[in-house]
């Protein structure tokens, strides 16, 4: 039977990192932080009101510093008032615990591609609860939320910066337990956050080691491993505040001198007993190294969002971008754990709701982007189609830029709401050998992606050649089918021109078959008018005039499409254009063409004309090799 392995990824910096997300923490950019963690509601309320930033009150609890708050004396625990007097020029600002839960649910996404089961909650043993429900809306609804994030007790309710993965007989896929903690320390740094992980026998030994374990300088990361059947040893040295007794139990075994984990381990476990309190059990079993409590699966949302709330308003393009392209790395990062890729990318902008109605008022013309939600209010709504679903995190912020710099923000924004949506397998490509030395087949996806959002998604697409009798309806652009689609149409088209090949060589080689009419090199976006026709008659093109030198018929249609009001029969011919170039200036339109008397003239060559055989009228209509 295999022993249980558990990887805990704990960010100890976690609400810090997602209001830097957000933007700069201050004017300057360089001020010390402090992150006050819940007020889900209120937040939200503040913002939809209006105000440029919300208000914190001096009586509020400070939740998580920064370092740079750290080294002017902030510590968590402190009110508002008694930080500021120490910090004049502290940035406070709050996150939400739906924040901190989405947070967590990305590194558990991306960790599930390393492992069977990822979880940012522990289920129940015995009874008794061994983590509490992470969900941010009961949390943020419940009454005591305010009074467990005060105790910061690092068991329990609080806090709340820890995601688990199994990884039982899953290492040696990845070479081992050390590299599969390399892959995963790159994947939550690609999200923005700095981890701390640890491997071991059980959740809270392997979340105790990563919070208080000494790191290795050696190995040169934030990584520990304790040892197979090794984990009452690997935890000997920690202090006592790894274990999970209340803060209270804890200064007492400090003042008693049980300063780490194997001084309690020592003692007897009946006077032990008798002052751990509720968590007895808890702790006697991991000082045995027993640690059975199970993972609750984190289940995966098909879509995938990501949500921004601004601080301070945001009133340019340029800041946007900074906060979407962050929002797309982690949407990439997921995608790439998942295997899978994007069609369309939804955008929301939210509009600051007094200074949008002020400004837009009953305008018609920003009433096509411009979208009235009871959560967020007024914001700004698009979308951005692929041509070919995409999963880079440089591709899928390149069509959304180009869309974005086009549009004029009517307001300033208070928040950026991103919806990946359309979700499919990704594309595996096979490598070659030449692929560093070539065009690259992967950039092709994204520039599609991108001169859709530039130009229009129905201007995109691949020619494809239609069964028509007029010349200019022989070909029209599809938009790009996705991969399995593409291959068929493919071989559909090899398979029709394979067959058309054969029938033309088979009527080559029959006595009097009559070969395919010839075609236009070039088509123009609409035919020329150029009156009544004939050989040696003078028509006008381009502010030039030309003469027909020569006329050759080449097919007649008669009555095509007659179930339409406009049915076409009309006679194409070719015809040779030539035109003397005036003094010191080359042809415009041609080259210089020996005629049929070995003199050279000025021509711009073959002509495709079709005469409308009801007026009599003819046009102009392309230009043959």
């Amino acid at each position: 039977m295999a022993v249980r392995r558990i990887v805990a990824i704990v960010l100890p910096q976690l609400a810090c990192e997602l209001v830097k997300q957000r933007g700069p923490v201050s004017p300057s950019g360089k001020a010390p932080l402090a992150v006050i963690i819940g007020g889900d509601e209120e937040r939200r309320a503040a913002l939809a009101a209006g105000a440029e930033r919300e208000p914190q009150a001096p009586a509020a609890v400070i939740d998580v510093v920064d370092d740079e708050a750290r080294r002017y004396g902030v510590r968590p625990g402190q009110k508002v008032v008694e930080a500021a007097a120490l910090v004049a020029h502290l940035a406070i600002h709050r996150v939400t615990f739906a924040e901190i839960d989405a947070a967590l649910g990305r590194v558990a996404e991306v960790a599930l591609g390393l492992g069977a089961t990822a979880a940012i909650q522990l289920g129940e043993q015995g009874g008794s609860r061994a983590g509490a429900p992470r969900s941010g809306a009961s949390r943020a609804s419940r009454a005591g939320e305010r009074a467990a994030s005060e105790a910061r007790s690092p068991w329990g309710d609080g806090p709340y910066d820890t995601v688990w993965l199994d990884i039982t007989g899953a290492s040696h896929l990845v070479g081992g337990e050390e590299a599969l903690l390399d892959e995963l320390g790159e994947r939550v740094a690609a999200l923005g956050h700095r981890a701390r992980l640890a491997i071991a026998d059980g959740p809270r030994l392997a979340q105790a080691l990563a919070r208080f374990g000494a790191l290795d300088g050696g190995r040169g990361d934030d990584a520990l491993i304790a040892p197979p059947g090794k984990g009452a040893q690997a935890i000997g040295p920690l202090p006592v505040q790894a274990l999970p007794v209340e803060r209270e139990v804890a200064s007492f075994l400090v003042r008693l001198g049980v300063l780490r984990v194997e001084d309690l381990a020592r003692l007897p476990r009946a006077q032990v007993a008798a002052r751990l309190g509720p968590r007895t059990t808890e702790v006697m079993e991991l000082l045995a190294g027993r640690d059975p409590v199970p993972l609750l699966p984190f289940e995966v949302p098909r879509l995938i969002e990501e949500e921004v709330l601004f601080d301070e308003p945001v009133e340019n393009a340029e800041s946007l971008l900074f906060v979407l392209r962050g929002m797309t790395s982690r949407i990439a990062s997921r995608l790439s754990a998942r295997g899978e890729a994007c069609g369309r990318l939804n955008v929301a902008i939210a509009y600051d709701r007094s200074i949008a109605r002020l400004r837009l008022g009953d305008r018609e013309d920003d009433a096509a982007l411009l979208l009235e939600d009871e959560e967020r209010g007024p914001s700004l709504r698009f979308h951005v189609d692929m041509p070919v679903p995409l999963s880079d995190a440089g591709d899928l912020l390149r069509p959304i830029k180009a869309k974005l710099e086009r549009i004029e923000l009517a307001a300033p924004a208070v928040g950026v709401h991103l919806i990946a949506s359309r979700i499919a397998r990704a594309r595996q490509v096979q490598l070659d050998l030449s692929r560093d030395r070539s065009v690259d087949p992967d950039s092709l996806p994204a520039l599609l992606a991108e001169l859709s959002a530039e130009i229009g998604a129905e201007r995109v697409g691949v020619l494809e050649i239609a069964d028509a009798h007029r010349p200019e309806a022989r070909s029209r652009l599809a938009p790009v089918a996705d991969e399995a689609a593409t291959a068929r149409s493919s071989a559909a088209a090899r398979a029709r021109a394979a067959a058309e090949r054969a029938a033309a060589e088979q009527g080559a080689g029959a006595e009097g078959a009559e070969q395919p009419a010839p075609e236009p090199a070039r088509l123009l976006a609409q035919p020329i008018p150029l009156g009544r026709v004939g050989r040696g008659a003078i028509v006008a093109v381009d502010r030039h005039l030309y003469a027909i030198e020569r006329l050759s018929f080449v097919m007649r249609i008669d009555a095509v499409e007659w179930w339409t009001p406009t049915p076409a029969s009309r006679d194409y011919a070719r015809a040779w254009l030539v035109s003397g170039a005036p003094s010191g200036r080359a042809p415009r339109l041609g080259e210089l063409r020996p005629s049929r008397d070995g003199a050279s003239s000025s021509s711009c060559g073959e002509a495709w004309i079709y005469v409308d055989r009801a007026t009599g009228e003819a046009f102009l209509q392309g230009w043959c090799e």
